[in-house]
């Protein structure tokens, strides 16, 4: 984290800095959370600090606060696993939607699968996961449908925190990009029915990997703790 200029808004940066930090793994989960030592890496008093924690907390991304003894929340596999069944139902109907469009432009698509297999290639996780997160908030963007822009917006926190996680393994990197591929080419044959089938095949995979990834990590935590 860097330090931020006093302004009005310094509880909202505040609270960006500290989200960014916990999301990519800086503050991982479970670590205590000291208002002190906040406020001195990022150059404010206290008061901004403790109400993006409560900001944060409303969020879910720490706990505690009204015991002072605020922590870093805990990765639930149980909201994760929820969140992609969440996913699987909406994101094929969403790449139904966008392939039966008549004038679909994929070269934005086109563009950030090219991106995502050049960070692929490079090993830089955190923008693999802005790449992955961009593919699928354009599908979203491009099905024309706000409730579903909205409500994946307030999720997809939660979600790259599983990610930074579990995405280690170069192979699952390429499939991820392989299917992206698949989907966008479905999309642009406009095969409702395949781009749907691609969508739901590519969630069930990707949750599978995410909630193993997470059970294995909390039992790698749990015997650190003995």
């Amino acid at each position: 984290m860097k330090p931020i200029a006093p302004q009005p808004l310094i509880t909202t940066r505040a609270a960006e800095e500290i989200r960014a930090a916990i999301v990519n793994g800086s503050l991982p989960p479970g670590r205590r959370v000291r208002q002190e030592e906040l406020a001195a890496q990022l150059g404010v008093s206290r008061e901004p600090i403790r109400k993006a924690l409560l900001v944060l907390e409303s969020e879910g991304l720490v706990s505690g606060l009204e015991n002072r003894a605020t922590i870093v929340a805990p990765l639930d596999p149980s909201l994760i696993s929820e969140i992609y069944e969440f996913r699987e139902a909406v994101e094929p109907y969403v790449a139904g939607r966008v392939a039966g469009k008549g004038d679909f432009d994929g070269r934005a698509l086109r563009r950030i699968i090219a991106q995502g297999r050049k960070a692929v290639g490079a090993g830089a996780l955190d923008r693999l996961i802005d790449l992955d997160g961009a593919f699928h908030t354009e599908l979203y963007r491009e099905s024309g449908n706000r409730v579903v822009v909205e409500v994946m917006q307030t999720q997809w926190t939660h979600i790259r925190r599983a990610m930074m996680l579990t995405l280690k393994a170069r192979s699952y990197r390429n499939r991820v990009w392989d299917e992206h591929e698949a989907i966008l080419e479905a999309i642009l044959n406009r095969d409702v029915a395949r781009a749907q089938d691609l969508t739901a095949a590519h969630l069930r995979g990707a949750r599978t990997v995410v909630t193993a990834g997470l059970r294995a990590s909390t039992g790698a935590t749990k015997q650190g703790a003995e």
